[in-house]
């Protein structure tokens, strides 16, 4: 172990990608379906590479500080914008809630604890999860014109309490909110998401806009002997239908473009209800084939963040390959 730990402390970056790699791994496992999730894996991983007593240059926190402010940015800034848009005023004063609660529990711990302030810094942190306030403690430390050995401890104190508590933070409120809570507000969340459910779900119904339904190959028919591509180009101008699976000998595979259909052939064609009536209702043989169509269908939002498809019509967006077996709808924030 020796050269191991002289390796980290001379080349620390190697301590670094080593903590990230091994908290990804790790990450990424379940037991009894219980998962850390790669933040807090890769946190106790940098915990205990770090009891080597590896030293990171300040300069290189200080740059992967901006890169993480830089990602939160990006990655929830067109949600807040959107949030704030559509409900601005009750948000506003969520937050202000919020945060006066955020900063006053931690607070109150650290005086009973008789924490120093970069542990309070830490506990803040880590018990918010609010990381990029870490930034902010370090600064103002820095600030505070203390001995460099006083700013020091200071600092080192914080990424430890803050790791500590940052699984606490992810975990612990997750198990306040499912269990703790609804007992001590003598609710009973089954029974309440249910009532959301059916107060918000609105009405059902039998009829769906998007339809999976399955045709036999005939002998001499159209499209026997061409591709999946070719007989999906014979539909009318305008419509939209797939191919998306095959039943051939008794086998079911995932349709390819350059698939070559079959007499006997049975495959399942995905499009909207209409069309599938209109084209195929007369010239198609359909058949019941309960395997072959059950196929997991998923709607999703998609938020438009690439240049190259702004400005363009869904219509265009649909003839990409991405989009074959596909179909979008257009809806914006209020």
């Amino acid at each position: 172990m020796s050269w191991l730990t002289a390796t980290l402390r001379s080349y620390p970056e190697i301590a670094v990608f080593l903590s990230l790699g091994i908290g990804y791994w790790v990450g990424g496992k379940s037991f009894n379906g219980f998962s850390l999730g790669a933040v807090t894996a890769t946190l106790l991983a940098a915990i205990a590479i770090g009891q080597l007593g590896i030293t990171i240059s300040p300069n290189v926190k200080f740059v992967f500080f901006l890169m993480f402010l830089f990602a939160v940015g990006y990655g929830v800034g067109p949600q807040f914008v959107r949030g704030i848009a559509k409900d601005g005023l009750l948000q506003a004063l969520f937050s202000v809630i919020l945060c006066v609660l955020c900063l006053a529990a931690p607070y109150a711990a650290a005086k009973i604890a008789g924490y120093d302030v970069g542990s309070a810094a830490g506990l803040f942190a880590g018990s918010q999860t609010i990381s990029a306030s870490m930034g902010l403690a370090t600064d103002a430390i820095n600030r505070l014109g203390l001995p460099p050995d006083d700013a020091k401890a200071l600092l080192d104190g914080m990424p430890t309490a803050y790791a500590v508590t940052y699984i606490y933070g992810t975990i612990g409120s997750a198990l306040i909110l499912a269990m703790l809570g609804p007992k001590l507000l003598g609710i009973d969340l089954v029974q309440a998401c249910k009532d959301y459910e059916a107060k918000m779900g609105g009405a059902g119904s039998g009829w769906h806009q998007f339809s999976l339904r399955a045709y036999r190959v005939q002998e001499g028919g159209c499209v026997a002997g061409l591709t999946v591509a070719q007989a999906e180009a014979l539909e009318p101008a305008g419509s939209r239908l797939f191919i998306e699976r095959i039943r051939r000998d008794g086998k079911i595979q995932e349709a390819k473009i350059d698939d070559v259909l079959q007499a006997g052939d049975v495959v399942a064609m995905v499009g909207r209800r209409e069309q599938l009536v209109d084209i195929l209702g007369g010239v198609a043989v359909e058949v019941d084939a309960a395997e072959l169509l059950a196929v997991p269908v998923e709607g999703v939002d998609v938020y438009i963040t690439s240049k190259a498809v702004e400005g363009k019509t869904l219509a265009k967006l649909a003839q990409l390959p991405g989009a074959r077996a596909s179909s979008s709808a257009r809806s914006s924030a209020a």
